[in-house]
């Protein structure tokens, strides 16, 4: 029986250097990344090296981008960031005021974030796609469907351009069966998490999942310093 070569996968940088080189280059082209993290582990430091590699197209959504930018800035990144502003036009009215109540704008978005994503697509450039948060989108009052409609959206449109779409969701705060619907669609899952031992605070990286390369086992500790370092001492010969 004779076997069919197995075919080449391109690689994508991460930014964080141990992990790519342990990844021989880094994540698949073309995956949609599920970061499913608890927010005490600070995953958007993950985010902001994300964006480091190459140009990147930041959906904000439970803060002001000028913030963010200053977060990234603080953490030594000065990344080629374009912000598509989801909370201003969420929370935001044309005079920027807090909107009080609109019982139609958790549809809207939608249309919104169709019209950005389009408009992205007509990039023939490499760049990544970073939805911060999708669990911004996973909770709000709109039906079902609707939410699996972007999901599917993001998942073609990595496809499409070869490129990284990362999207983060919290953990422990959505139905177990939508989590599950994320995870399925999901090309990798990043769970990063963090535990008190003793009077220590530890975070762990694991990547339970990753089509087109072989699976991790083991998980990686890591701390955040200027940028997310690797704990080589124990995760990593």
């Amino acid at each position: 029986m004779i076997m069919q070569q197995q075919q080449m996968v391109k690689s994508i940088p991460t930014g964080i250097h141990l992990l790519d080189r342990r990844l021989d280059g880094g994540l698949p082209e073309g995956s949609l990344v599920c970061v499913y993290a608890n927010p005490m582990s600070m995953p958007e430091a993950f985010l902001y090296q994300f964006a480091s590699v190459r140009k990147t197209y930041y959906f904000n959504t439970s803060r002001p981008s000028e913030y963010i930018k200053q977060n990234m800035l603080a953490m030594g990144f000065d990344p080629d960031v374009e912000f598509i502003d989801v909370f201003s036009q969420y929370y935001l009215n044309e005079y920027g005021h807090f909107i009080i109540e609109d019982r139609y704008r958790d549809k809207e978005i939608f249309d919104f974030i169709e019209h950005q994503l389009n408009n992205i697509l007509q990039d023939g450039k490499e760049y990544n796609v970073i939805f911060d948060s999708m669990s911004f989108f996973l909770k709000l009052d709109v039906s079902r469907g609707l939410k699996e409609w972007l999901l599917n959206k993001l998942y073609i449109a990595s496809k499409q351009t070869g490129n990284l779409f990362y999207i983060y969701v919290l953990k422990n705060v959505h139905p177990i069966d939508l989590v599950y619907t994320v995870m399925d669609i999901c090309d990798v899952i990043l769970d990063i998490d963090s535990e008190r031992i003793g009077d220590k605070i530890l975070s762990r990286l694991s990547i339970p999942k990753i089509r087109n390369k072989q699976p991790m086992l083991e998980t990686f500790r890591f701390y955040i310093s200027e940028g997310i370092e690797i704990d080589t001492s124990r995760d990593i010969a």
